[in-house]
């Protein structure tokens, strides 16, 4: 397993640098302007790069027999994200796409989310619902990640933190080969401020496929007899993209504005307009789902009730929601707590915003 996770991170690197020059070539590259506010054009190809490590590292273990069509899915979503990223698809092709993306998870390799938990022993089973819900499941989860790809290494990071936790709490090789090519990736997309020269996105094509691969290693570990944990224990692993995701459809109903129209509102946007660095607010909000992944370990470790834990996750995301609402409360606890305990990062972050 080692030496397959450590492959797939050399594959994802030495493609992060093969692909530059192609991306520039074609006009793969993310230009700046209006929402986006970097100073010059980035490559947009950390999708393609973690694809290829995936394969490769997924070619040298022992794998599941439902491994190989999501792999299929992976790849049709690198395809159709990498095409959006250079001539912008409409809406509709894109959700087609993530949408035979899940049905090949639920349908060609059988992961199916057929049960809610055990709610203080009624066990909630859905039955002829399973597939639909599972469909409906894969899809959100992809659109979560999508969605809060907007702060370098903000949606690398969170899939990173996914994949590590249910990498240890299952002991599965794949999860470890998916989170190597993750790190391949975030060393070109952290803001570390030494790899500015080689800065690079993931794209409609990485952020995508990051949320297919969580939600189908997330429903392998809830579901079925092998399943490592519960379901309410899972969310806690995606607790951030998925608050998000429906703090964002909320929010544009309240508004009366379309749950699919784009704006500058996540949280990630807030916490930066109201004073907060760039820098400063990954730290939050990768620290915050640091926080959600460690409720759910514990959960887990202490054998609470789904009917305990998933009323606490939405009480979580109500805490997410009222954090978007009040962002200037949170960026004063935010710098509280920071220059506290980080006082490095404090004196980096001044160095960054000087260079």
């Amino acid at each position: 397993m080692a030496v397959a996770a450590f492959l797939s991170f050399v594959v994802t690197v030495l493609f992060m640098f093969a692909l530059r020059p192609v991306a520039f070539a074609v006009g793969l590259v993310d230009i700046p302007g209006g929402r986006k506010r970097h100073g010059a054009p980035v490559p947009v190809i950390g999708g393609i790069a973690m694809s290829i490590g995936l394969g490769v590292g997924s070619a040298l273990i022992a794998r599941p027999m439902s491994w190989p069509p999501i792999l299929i899915g992976v790849y049709l979503l690198v395809f159709v994200g990498t095409v959006d990223d250079r001539f912008d698809l409409p809406p509709n092709v894109r959700l087609i796409a993530q949408s035979c993306a899940a049905l090949l998870v639920a349908l060609a390799s059988g992961i199916v989310v057929t049960s809610l938990g055990d709610f203080f022993g009624y066990h909630a089973g859905l039955g002829p619902l399973a597939v639909p819900f599972t469909i409906l499941f894969v899809v959100t989860l992809v659109n979560a990640f999508n969605l809060i790809d907007g702060l370098d290494g903000l949606a690398g990071g969170l899939a990173f933190l996914s994949l590590v936790v249910m990498a240890l709490v299952s002991q599965g090789s794949l999860g470890a080969v998916s989170a190597s090519v993750v790190a391949g990736y975030l060393l070109f997309n952290l803001p570390l401020g030494v790899n500015s020269a080689v800065r690079a996105f993931m794209g409609d094509a990485g952020s995508t496929v990051l949320g297919l691969i969580v939600a189908a290693f997330g429903i392998y570990l809830t579901q079925g007899p092998m399943a490592s944990v519960s379901p309410s224990i899972g969310l806690w692993f995606v607790a951030v993209p998925v608050f998000d995701l429906f703090a964002t459809i909320v929010r544009r109903l309240l508004s009366n504005r379309s749950p699919f129209a784009p704006d500058h509102e996540h949280l990630h946007h807030v916490l930066a307009d109201n004073g907060l660095s760039r820098r400063y607010t990954l730290v939050v909000i990768l620290g915050l789902a640091a926080v959600f992944a460690a409720i759910g370990v514990a959960g887990d470790m202490w054998a609470v009730d789904d009917g305990i834990m998933l009323p606490l996750w939405l009480a979580a995301g109500v805490l997410y929601y009222q954090m978007l609402r009040f962002p200037k409360r949170v960026v004063a606890a935010a710098l509280w707590l920071l220059r506290r305990d980080l006082p490095g990062l404090e004196s980096d972050e001044r160095s960054a915003s000087g260079s």
